[in-house]
C-alpha cells in the first residue's frame, strides 16, 4: 500500500496552500487560517487534506448584568475530495469540493460539506480558489443538533491560494 501511495505522489502534481479568514461583527470576532496539501490524480479528480484553526471572542452579559467574555480555539482536520467539472480558457476551473470535517480541539463531531467554487490559475504554479456557498450535514460539529444546512453567502467568500509544483 505504502509503494502505491508513494507512486501516486511521485507521478501527481501537488500543491500547498490554504486561506485565512475574518469575521467581525459587532459582539463576535473569529479569525481562521487553513494550511492544505493536495496532488491532482487525474484531469478530473484531486484529493487534499487541510487542517483549520479558529480563534473567536463573543461578548455579551450574563443574567447579573455583568460584561461576559468568551474566547473558543477550535482545530478541524479536514479531508476532501475535488471533482473538476471543467476547465474554461485554460485559467478558470469549475469544480465541487466533499469535504469531511472533523473536530480535534474545542469541536467534538464532524460534518460532510458540498462546495462548488471555481479557482483561477493566475500562472503556472499560483491558482486562486473561490467559493461561497456550501451544503453541509451537521453531526455536533458546528451546531447542538444533527442538521443538513445551506449556506449561500456572497458577503463572506472562502479564498485559498495555492502554489503547485
Amino acid at each position: 500500500m505504502a509503494f502505491v501511495l508513494g507512486v501516486i505522489a511521485a507521478n501527481a502534481q501537488m500543491w500547498i496552500g490554504g486561506g485565512l479568514g475574518a469575521q467581525i461583527k459587532k459582539n463576535y470576532t473569529e479569525f481562521s487560517i487553513t494550511p492544505e496539501v493536495g496532488c491532482v490524480l487525474s484531469n478530473h479528480w484531486h484529493v487534499g487534506l487541510g487542517a483549520n484553526y479558529s480563534f473567536s471572542q463573543e461578548k455579551g452579559t450574563d443574567l447579573l448584568g455583568n460584561d461576559v467574555i468568551t474566547n473558543v480555539n477550535k482545530l478541524f482536520l479536514q479531508p476532501y475530495v475535488r471533482y473538476v467539472l471543467t476547465i474554461i480558457d485554460a485559467k478558470f476551473v469549475l469544480f465541487f469540493d466533499l469535504c469531511g470535517d472533523f473536530g480535534l480541539i474545542d469541536a467534538s463531531g464532524w460534518a460532510a460539506t458540498l462546495r462548488p467554487g471555481i479557482s483561477w490559475m493566475a500562472t503556472k504554479h499560483w491558482t486562486a480558489a473561490f467559493s461561497f456557498s456550501t451544503v453541509q450535514y451537521d453531526h455536533g460539529l458546528y451546531g447542538n443538533d444533527n442538521a443538513f444546512k445551506l449556506n449561500f453567502d456572497l458577503a463572506v467568500p472562502q479564498i485559498r491560494i495555492y502554489y503547485t509544483f
